[in-house]
C-alpha cells in the first residue's frame, strides 16, 4: 500500500530515503538532479548580482556625468535626476560588489538544504519586487506634487523621474531572477514527489507526496 505524506514530513523522509532506498540508482539520480539545481541557483545568484552591478555602474557614471554637465540653479531638473541616479548607482554597485566578493556557498546535494536555499532566495526577491514598486510609487508621488506650488518643481520632477526609472529597472532585474527561482522550486517539488522508500520485502512502500 502507499501512504501519502505531506510536505511538512518530506524533509525527514528524503533524508531516510537517501540512505535506505531499495533502488539506489534512482536515489543517486535524484541526488544528482538536486545538486544540479543547487548549482544553477548559485550561478543565477552571481549572474543577478552582475546584472545589478552593471545597472548600478551605468547609473553611477551617467548620473555623475549629468550632474557635472548641469547647472543646479538653471537646470535643477537635470541636476536632480543625475544626483538621484548616481546615488542609486553607487548603492547598487556596492551591493553587487559585496555579494560577489562573499560569494554563495558551494552547491549541495541534500534536498532539504537545496530547497531551503532556493526558497529563501525567492523570498528575498519577492521583498525586493515589493520595494521596487514602492520606489516607483514614491517617484510618481514626487512627479504628481511637483506642480502643486512646491519650491523648485523641476528638481522634484528630476528626483521623481529618477526614482521611477530606478524602481522600474530593478523590478525587471528582480523579476527575471524570480522567474528562474520559481522554475527551480517547481523542479525541487517534483523531486520530492518522486522520492520513494522501500520499507520491506513485502512490498510496503512509503511515498513522499504533496
Amino acid at each position: 500500500m502507499t501512504v501519502p505524506v505531506r510536505v511538512g514530513v518530506a524533509l525527514v523522509l528524503l533524508a531516510v530515503a537517501a540512505s535506505a532506498a531499495a533502488q539506489p540508482s534512482e536515489v543517486e539520480a535524484l541526488t544528482a538532479w538536486t545538486h544540479r539545481l543547487s548549482a544553477a541557483l548559485h550561478t543565477d545568484q552571481r549572474a543577478h548580482l552582475w546584472r545589478v552591478g552593471a545597472w548600478g555602474l551605468a547609473n553611477a557614471v551617467g548620473g555623475a556625468a549629468l550632474v557635472l554637465a548641469s547647472d543646479r540653479e538653471t537646470q535643477p531638473g537635470r541636476w536632480a535626476f543625475g544626483l538621484q541616479s548616481g546615488a542609486w548607482g553607487v548603492v547598487n554597485v556596492g551591493i553587487a560588489a559585496v555579494g560577489l566578493a562573499g560569494g554563495p556557498d558551494a552547491p549541495v546535494a541534500d534536498w532539504a538544504a537545496a530547497f531551503a536555499a532556493e526558497n529563501g532566495y525567492a523570498d528575498v526577491l519577492l521583498v525586493n519586487l515589493g520595494l521596487n514598486v514602492g520606489y516607483m510609487a514614491v517617484g510618481g508621488t514626487l512627479l504628481a506634487v511637483a506642480g502643486r506650488g512646491v519650491p523648485t518643481p523641476d528638481a522634484w520632477r528630476g528626483h521623481g523621474a529618477a526614482l521611477v526609472l530606478q524602481g522600474a529597472g530593478l523590478l525587471v532585474l528582480d523579476a527575471v531572477a524570480y522567474l528562474g527561482t520559481r522554475e527551480r522550486l517547481g523542479s525541487l517539488v517534483e523531486i520530492a514527489s518522486r522520492a520513494e522508500l522501500g520499507a520491506s520485502a513485502a512490498g510496503v512502500r512509503l511515498v513522499v507526496g504533496l
